[in-house]
């Protein structure tokens, strides 16, 4: 598991903080189809992440495969997901 995290991660990395620079509002959508497309091993891994994310109080899981993170939290979750690579 921890090879397939380490796979993974940058991709969620990126996508955050490419989310992050372009959108308007106070919340930030992560999509796991958005990250993955179909690649069921990358959907799981980043759920994975996203369940660990939510135990910290960063994000919170709006509907299935997408997960919602405040602009504010959003540096939090940058510096927990760069603490895991």
């Amino acid at each position: 598991m921890r090879r397939k995290i380490k796979q993974y991660l940058p991709a969620l990395l990126l996508y955050v903080q490419r989310r992050l620079e372009g959108e308007r509002g106070f919340l930030v959508a992560v999509r796991v189809r958005n990250i993955c497309g179909v690649d069921r091993r990358c959907g799981i891994v980043v759920h994975w992440l996203m369940a660990r994310l939510m135990e910290k109080g960063l994000a919170k899981r709006h509907k299935r495969g997408t997960y919602l993170i405040e602009r504010r939290a959003v540096e939090g979750v940058l510096t927990a997901l760069r603490q895991w690579i």
